[in-house]
């Protein structure tokens, strides 16, 4: 084979290999693009480690502009909640919050049947405890521990995760906001930690050695499929652990917020 067909040669596996590199680049973007993703999760735990009895409780939400994209969404992550229980969203002097209400917490276990029909679950009607059968698997008992409750909501844009500050929905009120050093695993050089401090209110009736715990959480989070699943994210939380009986009222309590957690493509969608 002389130089001349060599030369040819070379060419051809050149081209050769830059149109397959250039196909698997359209494949990789047209999955990157058709699996991208964005949304917001929002997630509020309320417990006492005694019976306590009117419950009212304001505690953040993920609010931007006064509007809050998940106030809507809010749900029960307990499909069969006591009728007692309700949550609702309310403007207070710190702006707008999630009201959450009880007549005690924990509840006293609730008892339902399943109604069916044309072969499918309708709907679960509450029962006494008479007529519970732990042998009849279309009724059930369920247990009140805690108030779980959270929400979800899509946006079509790419979500600012490092740096939602004023561009993205976050727990207010926030106070003395001050970096912090980042821990284990979130010490990569797109992350950064800020503490702050926030309100939330408790009030409630029950003996003076009752604590109550409060966790709060947000993620705002891009996704996507490239070769396996990929995601950038910030995350806001607030945690209050055994808050004693003597603090009721407004309370003050400590969130963080962690910003450019994850992996950042080049040429998101915006």
């Amino acid at each position: 084979m002389n130089r001349r067909t060599l030369g040819i040669v070379a060419i051809v596996v050149v081209l050769v290999v830059a149109v397959a590199a250039g196909g698997l680049w359209a494949v990789g973007r047209l999955s990157f693009l058709d699996s991208y993703g964005s949304q917001y999760d929002y997630s509020v735990r309320v417990s006492a480690d005694e019976p306590i009895s009117n419950v009212t409780m304001f505690v953040p939400l993920p609010v931007e502009n006064n509007s809050s994209p998940v106030a809507a969404n809010v749900e029960s992550r307990e499909y069969l909640i006591p009728e007692t229980w309700s949550y609702d969203v309310v403007d207070t002097q710190y702006g707008p919050m999630l009201r959450i209400r009880a007549d005690e917490l924990p509840a006293d276990p609730t008892y339902h049947r399943a109604v069916i029909e044309n072969d499918r679950l309708v709907r679960w009607e509450q029962i006494s405890e008479r007529e519970y059968d732990q042998n009849d698997a279309n009724t059930v008992r369920v247990e009140h521990d805690a108030v779980d409750l959270y929400a979800d909501a899509t946006v079509n844009r790419s979500i600012d995760t490092r740096s939602p500050e004023g561009t993205e929905p976050i727990f207010e009120p926030r106070q003395n906001v001050r970096a912090v050093p980042c821990e284990w695993p979130h010490e990569a050089d797109e992350t950064r930690c800020y503490a702050y401090d926030s309100m939330v209110y408790l009030q409630y009736d029950g003996p003076e050695t009752t604590t109550v715990s409060v966790s709060i959480e947000l993620y705002g989070t891009n996704s996507w499929w490239v070769g396996g699943w990929n995601y950038n994210e910030y995350t806001d939380r607030i945690y209050a652990y055994d808050v004693p009986a003597d603090r009721r009222g407004w309370v003050v309590v400590e969130g963080e917020l962690q910003t450019g957690v994850g992996n950042y493509p080049r040429n998101p969608p915006q």
